[in-house]
């Protein structure tokens, strides 16, 4: 084993200091640079979600998979239907019998959605549920309400109850059909809650799947062709998604537009909520949430049963160094998507990894506690932070010029180990000014799985030498 101190005699004899630091500085340079270049390509970013909030979840696991400001709150609107839909199909019988009451249309807005149906109009809860979820009665939603709990109080009572069941903790309603009240809300991350339970119900995930349908009166007196309101469940559609199971819309004025719906892409189901998007760009971002679930994460059953939730966002020329992470325990397989940009403090963390443990103290001077630094360490780093990080920690352990520039030029590579090989390797890639024209801005952000390749080409050059010989040692004296 070549030993920082042979290296070291070797430069005395053959370089001066100075030469050597700018041959250092632009080696490292190029390294980091280089890393980025190639590690560019193919990146999917995170989704770009046009409404003012969104979450995408998998049901399964009831897992985060994409969240913008899914704990805020907001307007529902007609989304309220899938509660209401809940509450009902938990203890009604589908078969039981009302009508369309006077009092609905005294008591519901005039301006509510509604089917045409007329009053003294005899239907069952089941084609109730049509009317709600498909086209957006308030006038039914009020009357199934009233037959069920008595009052617009008590099923709201009975709404908040199940709400808070199913883990929407955050919410408050007070009719079923979500017209607007300043006292009626909710946040994304419940109303995903909302829906993850009642597409547990297959009746539920049935209707809400419909497109359309012919609602009947009693004894098919009377009929009326609905449709669902949702273009994600039309085929003649340029909005059309064949993997949606289930939707509801939602719209009035301080609202604006909303929207659950559900999708099944081979063995991964995903929920999301879209909420406060101008028309049609909800069908557009939830499309575009579908989509980045569906690209980046899979579900796994093992023979016992057990569901596992497998992360695949990141691209394909980083999958040995994600493999490799996961391996040696420097990441731990979530949600996280590596395409994102990571922080200074999420780098420097990383980093800790392969220091030796006595060395990791020389890194939290990266990281300070005090004042503003903490906000801006979990700002996005940049290719120009993390230079000055590695060029420093190189520095600490005194493995700066005394030994990059004596082994790209002199050392016989075939001697080295091939993680170390591969470093060098790119280290002495021909024609590196040729490279300017596509080089990354200082300023550009760092992705985690950057990061995780920038940090696995450091890895084995610190391993190829033994912690005591390390000159940094005694800054921890």
């Amino acid at each position: 084993m070549y030993t920082l101190n042979y290296y070291y005699r070797f430069l005395q004899t053959s370089f001066s200091y100075e030469r050597i630091f700018k041959m250092y500085k632009k080696y490292i340079c190029f390294l980091l640079t280089f890393t980025i270049i190639c590690f560019s390509l193919i990146a999917a970013p995170l989704p770009s979600i046009h409404a003012d909030a969104a979450i995408l979840i998998e049901p399964k696991t009831n897992t985060i998979l994409y969240a913008k400001n899914a704990n805020q709150r907001f307007f529902p609107a007609s989304t309220t239907k899938v509660l209401t839909s809940l509450v009902l199909l938990e203890d009604t019988p589908l078969d039981t019998m009302l009508i369309k009451t006077t009092a609905s249309t005294l008591n519901v807005p005039a301006d509510s959605s509604h089917i045409g149906l007329k009053v003294g109009s005899k239907y069952s809860i089941l084609e109730g549920l049509y009317a709600i979820m498909l086209a957006s009665d308030n006038f039914v939603s009020y009357d199934m309400a009233i037959k069920h709990s008595g009052s617009i109080n008590a099923f709201a009572e009975k709404m908040n109850r199940t709400a808070q069941h199913v883990g929407a903790l955050s919410s408050h309603f007070v009719n079923p059909h979500g017209y607007h009240d300043a006292e009626h809300y909710t946040t994304p991350f419940d109303l995903s809650q909302i829906a993850r339970a009642a597409f547990n119900n297959p009746k539920f995930t049935e209707i809400a799947g419909t497109a359309t349908h012919t609602f009947s009166t009693e004894n098919k007196t009377h009929s009326i062709p609905i449709k669902h309101t949702a273009p994600l469940l039309d085929k003649e559609n340029a909005l059309y998604n064949p993997y949606i199971i289930g939707a509801k819309t939602g719209f009035h004025t301080p609202a604006k537009r909303t929207l659950i719906a559900k999708a099944t892409y081979g063995n991964i189901d995903l929920i999301g909520v879209v909420m406060r998007a101008d028309n049609p760009l909800q069908f557009k971002d939830m499309n575009t949430l579908f989509e980045y679930g569906m690209q980046n994460y899979s579900v796994l059953t093992n023979e016992t049963g057990t569901i596992s939730l497998l992360n695949h966002s990141y691209s394909p020329w980083a999958k040995p160094y994600i493999d490799f992470a996961l391996d040696q325990g420097w990441v731990i397989d979530s949600i996280k998507n590596y395409t994102s940009a990571i922080s200074r403090r999420e780098f420097v963390n990383l980093l800790k990894n392969v220091v030796p443990s006595n060395y990791s103290i020389l890194l939290d001077k990266y990281i300070n506690y005090d004042g503003d630094s903490i906000y801006n360490e979990n700002l996005t780093t940049t290719l120009k932070e993390v230079s000055l990080i590695y060029n420093s920690l190189l520095n600490d352990l005194s493995l700066t010029s005394t030994y990059i520039p004596v082994l790209t030029n002199f050392l016989d590579q075939s001697l080295l180990p091939n993680p170390y090989k591969d470093t060098v390797n790119s280290m002495i890639i021909k024609d590196i000014e040729g490279l300017n024209n596509t080089s990354p801005h200082t300023n550009d952000p760092i992705t985690y799985e950057q990061a995780l390749a920038i940090i696995y080409r450091l890895s084995p050059i610190i391993n190829m030498y033994n912690p005591n010989d390390l000159i940094g040692f005694s800054l921890l004296q």
